[in-house]
């Protein structure tokens, strides 16, 4: 008859862990459904667009458009950014020189195994996040970053 008792105490706690854990999980799934769901990050598009505006002499474009989430840059015809041969300068530039990668409202300038380099600011760099006015170099071919935010941007749209 002793084990009646103990029996019961046992069940009993067992039935309040129950209804607890109930109670834990109902307020989670209302949490949830209160909450909006968020944007997957590959669906929110960036605050804004930026360019590449070409300095220096020579033919070819001088402004371009970072529209898509990775640009290739070299004397390639297969890059996005392609270093016309008429560009002083060109022969320094690979190729496939290097990539710029838009990651959410960021940009980002990478090195992709070019022969002389990348530099932003006049400092030599493999990898290197961009800011509204900054000098890129890709060999002796320099450029200006810029955001439309910039007077000088909203001049060349």
């Amino acid at each position: 008859m002793a084990l009646d008792p103990l029996l019961a105490i046992v069940v009993t706690l067992g039935l309040l862990g129950v209804l607890v854990a109930g109670f834990v999980v109902a307020s989670r799934i209302r949490r949830r459904k209160a909450q909006p769901a968020a944007e997957p990050a590959q669906q929110r598009e960036p605050v804004s667009i930026a360019v590449l505006e070409r300095l220096g002499e020579g033919e070819g474009p001088r402004s371009y458009t970072l529209h898509r989430p990775l640009i290739a840059i070299g004397r390639g015809a297969d890059n996005d950014i392609r270093i016309d041969p008429d560009v002083p300068g060109a022969l320094t530039v690979s190729r496939r020189h290097a990539q710029i990668r838009r990651e959410d409202v960021d940009y980002i300038v990478e090195d992709v195994g070019s022969t002389n380099g990348i530099r932003v600011n006049g400092l030599v760099t493999h990898r290197n996040l961009l800011r509204d006015g900054y000098h890129v170099s890709f060999g002796s071919v320099e450029f200006v970053f810029r955001t439309p935010e910039s007077p000088t941007a909203s001049r060349m749209s």
